[in-house]
């Protein structure tokens, strides 16, 4: 029976689970309920975590983003390089087999985080979350789709022993570890025949003066606060000495430049700053930039 739930659910392998996961009906509301929570779009750079046979990468690709997808099975991966090569040739797409324990990706290297029906198979689930905060950049969003104990007795009827391999987690237990590994948990929705849908995002910044603030080319430090207890600005001293990748502002952020040459790109508009000068980036914003020389940067904007 253990090998049947691999071959079909758990590690999908063989004709079976290619031609399953080739047109896995019975996961389109959780697609749809995914790409109307997160919205990804051409500035996105998405990661999806047990990504089956690339059927929501496909749709993600189709909307502009880039991707990258990991499984850890060979033949799903496997499926999903063929409905994707197009995307693979063209630099858009990387594909990975592995453990979602630990990711083979760098810190804060996504804006957007999914795992769409496969979380049950996780075994260590804390670990699996602490890892996707770890690759999302300040700013991103995490989405999982996931069944809850309530549920079981469904499951049974529709996929009898099979079901009992599952580990069906409740909303709350996934808000406590999102909290645990510094993501703030969002809304949780029903998900039609499969559960539901809870999100996540991370911090655009810490809260506490003296906290540090570390991302790709970024090491920065709080250093004040301004105006009212009710509504605070934090201020961050930085330098920028690489490239820091494309992330969303959560609100509206100040950047003046103390020293140094930084580039930035922000909403697809290219500024090119030095000593003296300044830049607001609007909330919601994508914005990456880069050190032309290394920068001293002024950051004063919301805790989040």
């Amino acid at each position: 029976m253990d090998r049947l739930t691999d071959r079909i659910a758990r590690r999908p392998g063989g004709l079976i689970g290619r031609l399953i996961y080739r047109h896995p009906a019975g996961h389109e509301a959780s697609f749809a309920m995914m790409l109307d929570a997160l919205h990804p779009g051409p500035e996105d750079r998405l990661l999806d975590l047990g990504c089956g046979g690339g059927v929501f990468l496909e749709r993600v690709l189709a909307r502009g983003a880039s991707a990258a997808g990991l499984d850890h099975s060979p033949d799903m991966v496997a499926e999903t390089r063929r409905r994707n090569a197009a995307a693979l040739a063209a630099g858009r797409l990387a594909l990975h087999q592995g453990d979602v324990a630990r990711l083979p990706f760098g810190d804060a290297a996504f804006t957007l985080v999914t795992s769409l029906n496969a979380f049950f198979f996780f075994p260590e689930p804390q670990v699996a979350i602490a890892e996707m905060a770890r690759v999302l950049a300040p700013g991103g969003r995490l989405g999982i789709v996931t069944t809850p104990p309530e549920q079981a007795a469904m499951l049974k009827r529709w996929f009898g022993p099979v079901a009992a391999r599952m580990r069906l987690d409740a909303p709350d237990s996934l808000a406590g570890w999102m909290a645990d590994a510094g993501l703030i948990p969002g809304e949780v929705k029903p998900v039609r025949q499969v559960g539901y849908l809870i999100t996540a995002r991370k911090p655009a910044m810490p809260a506490s003066i003296g906290a540090e603030i570390t991302m790709p080319g970024f090491h920065g430090r709080i250093t004040g606060r301004l105006g009212p207890a009710t509504a605070p600005l934090l201020v961050v001293d930085a330098l920028v000495d690489g490239a820091i990748p494309p992330h969303a502002a959560m609100a509206d952020e100040l950047v003046v430049v103390l020293d140094g040459r930084l580039r930035a790109r922000v909403g697809g508009a290219e500024h090119l700053l030095g000593p003296g000068d300044h830049l607001i980036v609007p909330a919601g914003t994508i914005h990456e930039a880069v050190a032309e020389t290394p920068a001293r940067l002024l950051l004063v904007g919301p805790p989040e």
